[in-house]
This record gives C-alpha cells, sequence and structure tokens, in this order.
C-alpha cells in the first residue's frame, strides 16, 4: 500500500513534470528554429548579396569600357573566377528584359542544373538602357552550400518559390524532380498540402506532418532580403523553411521520459524491497508472539519465549510477553501442586470417611446388640414388678433376687456401654 501510495504520487508527479517540459522542450525547439531559420536566411541572403556586389564591382569597373566587347568578355570571366558561387555570366547588348536588378529562376535546360539568376542592367551616358549583366547562380551549389549549415544531424532546409518549386532542396540532385505541391499530393498527408500552402501565401509558423511513415516539423517564414543601401528591396515571394524530423526536437525528451520511467520502476522495486523486508523483520517478533500464544491458548503454558534483540516497543512487548508466560508458567505450576495436594487431602477424606462410616455402622451393630441384650433382663424385671403388684402367690424373696439379678445385668451392660462410649471420646480427641 504504501509503495503503491508512492507510485501513484511519482506517477502524478512525472506526468505534471513531463507535460510542463514537453511544452518548454516545443517552445525551445519552435524559438531554436525560428533563430536557425533567421541564420539560414540570413546565409542564403549573404550568398545572393556577395553575387550581387560581386556583379556591382564589376560593372562600375567596366563602365569606362563598354564599347570594348573583348574587355567585357574579360570582366565576365574574372567575374566568374571571383566568385564560389557564381557558375555562368553573360553581358548582353540590346533590349533588357528588366530595368533594375532583378533575381528570377531560369528554366532548366535537359542534363542542366536548375540555375537562379540575377539581372543587372547598365546603361550609356544619357541614361537609356544599353543592356545587362546576367549572373547564373546554380542552385544544387546554392542547396548543398545551405545544407552544410543544417541546424542538426537529421534537418533540412528548403527555399520555395511563389508556385512552390524548390529553389534550396535537401537533396540537390533531386531540386527539380518535384515541386513542393507534387510532393504534398502525393503524400497523402494533407498537412504537407497545408503547410507548402501557408509557405507559398507568405505566413510565418509551424507545422507537423507525416512523410514515409515517419513525422516531422516544419517551421517557415517568408524570405526577406537584407536592407541594404543601394540595393534594391524588391521582394522576391520566397519563403524559407527548416524541417525537423520529430525524433530531433523530442529524441532527448523521449529518452528522459524512459530513463525516468526506468528510474522509478526500479526505485519503485528497491523501496518496495526495502519496505517488505524492514517490514517482515520488525513483524517477525510479533508472528512468533502470534504462534506462541496460539501454543499458550491450547494449554502449552511452558512454551517459552526467547528473549528479545529489540529494545523498542516490540522488543518490551516481547519481554513483557516473555514475564507474562513465565508467571502463568508459574501460576499454573502452583495450581497443578495445590490440585494434586487436594486431591490426595480429598483420597485420605475418602478413606477416613469410609471408616467412620464403617465404624458408624459397627457402633450402631454393637447398640443394637447391646439392646437385644438388655430386653431381657429388663422384660423379666417388668414381669417380676407385675407379680409383686399383683400380690400373687409367689416368694417375694425370689422375685427381689431375680429383680436385683436383671438389674444388675442392665446396669453391667450400661456401664460397659459408657466405658466403651468413653474410650471412643478419647479416641476422636487425640485425632484431633
Amino acid at each position: 500500500m504504501a509503495v503503491s501510495a508512492m507510485a501513484v504520487l511519482l506517477i502524478a508527479s512525472m506526468i505534471v513534470m513531463l507535460l510542463y517540459s514537453r511544452k518548454n522542450v516545443k517552445d525551445e525547439a519552435l524559438q531554436e528554429a525560428m533563430q536557425t531559420l533567421d541564420g539560414t536566411i540570413q546565409n542564403i541572403d549573404n550568398i545572393l548579396l556577395s553575387v550581387e556586389q560581386a556583379t556591382g564591382n564589376v560593372y562600375f569597373s567596366m563602365l569606362p569600357h563598354l564599347a570594348d566587347s573583348q574587355a567585357t568578355r574579360i570582366y565576365s570571366r574574372k567575374l566568374v573566377e571571383s566568385s564560389p558561387y557564381i557558375t555562368d555570366c553573360n553581358i548582353t547588348y540590346g533590349k533588357c528584359d528588366f530595368t533594375e536588378q532583378q533575381w528570377f529562376i531560369k528554366p532548366a535546360k535537359v542534363g542542366k542544373e536548375p540555375l537562379i539568376c540575377f539581372c543587372l542592367p547598365f546603361v550609356d551616358r544619357d541614361g537609356k538602357p544599353m543592356g545587362e549583366i546576367s549572373v547564373d547562380v546554380s542552385l544544387g551549389l546554392l542547396s548543398r552550400i545551405v545544407a552544410e549549415a543544417k541546424p542538426s544531424q537529421n534537418s533540412s532546409c528548403i527555399l520555395l518559390d511563389s508556385l512552390g518549386e524548390f529553389i534550396v532542396h535537401p537533396d540537390a540532385d533531386n531540386l527539380m524532380n518535384q515541386s513542393a505541391i507534387e510532393i504534398s499530393e502525393n503524400s497523402g498527408d494533407s498537412s504537407i498540402g497545408e503547410a507548402v500552402k501557408a509557405m507559398v501565401s507568405g505566413q510565418t509558423g509551424y507545422m507537423p506532418f507525416n512523410l514515409y511513415g515517419e513525422d516531422f516539423y516544419v517551421f517557415y517564414k517568408p524570405f526577406t532580403r537584407g536592407d541594404i543601401r543601394g540595393r534594391v528591396a524588391a521582394k522576391l515571394g520566397w519563403s524559407a523553411g527548416i524541417i525537423y524530423p520529430a525524433n530531433d526536437i523530442f529524441g532527448d525528451y523521449n529518452r528522459l521520459i524512459y530513463y525516468v520511467l526506468a528510474i522509478t520502476i526500479v526505485g519503485l522495486l528497491l523501496m518496495y524491497l526495502l519496505s517488505y523486508t524492514i517490514i517482515r523483520s520488525r513483524i517477525k517478533p510479533l508472528l512468533m508472539l502470534t504462534e506462541k500464544a496460539q501454543y499458550i491458548a491450547e494449554g502449552n503454558f511452558n512454551e517459552t519465549i526467547p528473549d528479545s534483540r529489540h529494545i523498542d516497543e516490540i522488543g518490551r512487548l516481547q519481554d513483557n510477553f516473555q514475564l507474562m508466560q513465565k508467571s502463568l508458567a508459574s501460576h499454573i505450576g502452583e495450581l497443578e501442586a495445590l490440585k494434586n495436594t487436594l486431591s490426595e487431602r480429598g483420597e485420605v477424606l475418602r478413606v477416613a470417611y469410609d471408616q467412620a462410616k464403617k465404624a458408624d455402622r459397627m457402633k450402631t451393630s454393637f447398640l443394637h446388640n447391646m439392646t437385644n441384650q438388655m430386653m431381657a433382663p429388663a422384660e423379666a424385671i417388668e414381669k417380676d414388678v407385675d407379680l409383686l403388684c399383683s400380690k400373687s402367690e409367689c416368694n417375694p424373696t425370689k422375685v427381689v433376687a431375680d429383680i436385683q439379678q436383671n438389674g444388675k445385668a442392665i446396669t453391667e451392660l450400661l456401664k460397659n456401654l459408657i466405658s466403651m462410649s468413653d474410650d471412643e471420646m478419647r479416641k476422636e480427641a487425640a485425632d484431633d
């Protein structure tokens, strides 16, 4: 019961702690993802800015040599060599597609890497459009550069344009194989489509989704370029996102749950075993006393109780129970001795009573015999008296003599009876 109560308290506190921990982990992951997303956007923007600045430098360097086509080819080659992000540069004269600097996506050619292009138009001395510098940046190269700076081992960065096409893809080789919209349609998970729509529409936030049986979180926000002097602050309509596997966010948290559960289970088992051992050792004397009390209740009053090794309440109880058993055994012994003495005395009294009854019967028989012996002299005296009283002819002397003789016989019998009675009384007095 104690372990169960502790288990309930631990589980309740653990649930509360884990719920708050999960919320904090989620908030922290969101904050970290947004910071990483800002860093990723800044990293991509730095690459774009580097291309823009390198193009601008070439632009200002070649202004005095716009009429020299050989010089423009040299500047074009130097621009490609000076920047690791630029794969090609074209300087064309004539009609311009753009009137100001602009980023756009070039259609991918068969067997070629998809490109984004930075276009910088240049004008003559009169301010009229004269041509443009077109700089190509490989999207595969850009994806690989961004992938190297991913926030975690299994995370990935993406960059979508306004049509849902990938500008930065986790796998640079599959950059243009599928658009984000096509992936959402083929996955069968509506949350992917909602996340793509939110990104294309320029929203900020995060959303969970499931792809190929694995849970992910995507954190997204619009791609904004840095506000730098001389830079056209045109919105590109791009949206950047970071995809985290759920295990990257909650992996440590989930492992913590397993650790806490394991520690809790082991702790409860240890608590149970320790409590069981302690309680059993503490109640062992009580079990022994219960068993001894049962034996004593069955009449085994000489059942010995061992000395206690404890000095607590149970030890004192065992000591007092031992004293009670010894006292009870002593009283029972005294009662047994008294019972034996009473039994012996009862036997003596029974024998004395039998002898008294026998003596009483002998007395009764003796008195009966004595009475029978006195009956004849008394009857003779009675007859003699009747003769004397009748004044019939008789010899008075002879009658008187007979009366005297019978009277003496009766007197002798009475003397003997009194003598025997005195002897009996003396014997009784001596016995008392």
